[in-house]
């Protein structure tokens, strides 16, 4: 059985305090270990929010300098089985300060259930909703690299020109409807 992943550090106030830097590298290092030698991997921080890929070093520095996006608790896009890794979860008070429109690029995150499956109200009294629970969702083989995928097409303009606002991904979700 592996080690369980530690993730209180997510929580730390100070990110520049050792705590939270030692979280980052372990994050760092278990990241690299599960990508499949890729030099790069969605960047978790708060302003990315796995919408951009960068090398190691990079994603180091904007968890440092941003923060961590609580939401992302399961690292599915980065090696993590949520079936089989075992995690110490802590309890945290979440704040919610986002107000974003729904573009192609949370289409996609939405789609794969990423914050649905990753965010769980974690303020709210478990024995109290005991009859509501459900079991976790089964997340399929090769999740975070169609994931990943999708995502490209929802970036990627659909033609090399094109100057209007439609994308790969626009452009079949149009078709499908």
């Amino acid at each position: 059985m592996s080690r369980p992943i530690q993730k209180e550090w997510m929580n730390e106030l100070d990110r520049l305090g050792d705590v939270y830097k030692q979280g980052v590298a372990d994050f760092i290092q278990f990241a690299t270990v599960n990508n499949c030698g890729s030099t790069t991997c969605p960047c978790l921080c708060r302003e990315c929010r796995n919408g951009k890929s960068f090398v190691f070093g990079t994603i180091f520095r904007h968890l440092i300098r941003y923060g961590m996006d609580k939401n992302y608790r399961v690292w599915v896009l980065h090696g993590e089985n949520p079936c089989t890794d075992p995690v110490v979860e802590p309890v945290i008070e979440e704040e919610n300060n986002e107000a974003e429109g729904l573009g192609m690029g949370n289409f996609v995150d939405a789609s794969y259930g990423v914050h649905e499956v990753v965010a769980c109200d974690l303020n709210e009294d478990e024995e109290n909703h005991m009859g509501d629970f459900e079991p976790p969702p089964v997340l399929e083989p090769d999740l975070g690299k169609r994931y990943n995928e999708y995502k490209k097409m929802a970036e990627q303009k659909l033609y090399p020109s094109c100057e209007a606002p439609v994308t790969t991904l626009s452009a079949i979700v149009d078709l499908h409807n």
